[in-house]
């Protein structure tokens, strides 16, 4: 066998929807790929504290987290960075004398800390805890995550001081890293790997920075159109076995007559 090193995206890749319930036939590819002696990571925007939860929960020791500026092997965690300080205070002075609403995250918990007792956060698909109090924004040493309100209508956006936006919940932007190759090539550098044996599953905007050379890279069915574009190869949709077949379709795992799936 020829150990590949599989590197998977979360939502809408190994879980279905944002819900994080992992199919079964996608959590026995998982468990087959390593118990065939490869390695398997996930590759996830995730802050490193919520993705290792997942993890744990569904068998995988390491991972590329925050974007690629963090790193776990075997649970361990070896590295993580945030975001790059001086844009992220230059946003957040630009969000206070436009009175947005902002919050960040500031260590690896679920925790975001906000001046605003009207931050938005009704959204059920929340998972961060949100605590009110005074934030000093000269005073910050390591932000992970920036999160704040969008604009109001015919109100012009605030400058992004070139930092990475995405659409998130209650409608909010999120700040974090996006350049998951970045981690994924760190990380195969740190197991002295062959960057050409990585392979990468994704679906959404955020795994663009991984969809590259020499990665060989998946999309899922259900993945956006730019990012089949991008693939080497387009698989079946996360709730109908994508990821369970195109790891057979490549002999990555072998036909089993005796197996569930």
């Amino acid at each position: 066998m020829h150990k590949k090193y599989f590197f998977f995206d979360i939502d809408q890749t190994l879980g279905v929807g944002i819900t994080k319930v992992v199919p079964p036939d996608t959590q026995y590819c998982l468990d087959e790929l390593q118990r065939c002696g490869h390695f398997v990571a996930l590759a996830t925007g995730r802050l490193q504290y919520d993705a290792a939860q997942f993890a744990s929960a569904h068998g995988i020791g390491s991972l590329v987290a925050d974007g690629g500026n963090s790193l776990t092997v075997d649970g361990r965690l070896l590295q993580m960075e945030g975001l790059p300080l001086e844009p992220v205070k230059a946003l957040l002075r630009d969000l206070e004398q436009r009175r947005q609403p902002w919050a960040v995250v500031i260590d690896n918990t679920y925790d975001r800390y906000t001046p605003y007792a009207d931050y938005p956060r009704d959204d059920p698909h929340n998972y961060m805890n949100t605590l009110v109090g005074p934030v000093d924004i000269e005073s910050l040493q390591n932000v992970y995550k920036v999160t704040y309100a969008r604009e109001k209508a015919g109100k012009s956006p605030a400058p992004t001081h070139g930092l990475p936006h995405l659409p998130f919940i209650d409608d909010t932007y999120l700040v974090e890293p996006v350049d998951k190759g970045k981690g994924i090539e760190k990380m195969m550098a740190l197991l002295h790997a062959n960057p050409h044996d990585a392979v990468v599953f994704g679906d959404g905007l955020n795994d663009l920075a991984m969809f590259r050379k020499p990665f060989f890279s998946i999309a899922m069915g259900n993945a956006r159109p730019i990012l089949k574009k991008r693939a080497d190869y387009i698989t079946k949709d996360v709730d109908k076995g994508g990821i369970l077949y195109a790891c057979r379709h490549f002999g990555w795992l072998p036909e089993d007559p005796a197996a569930p799936f």
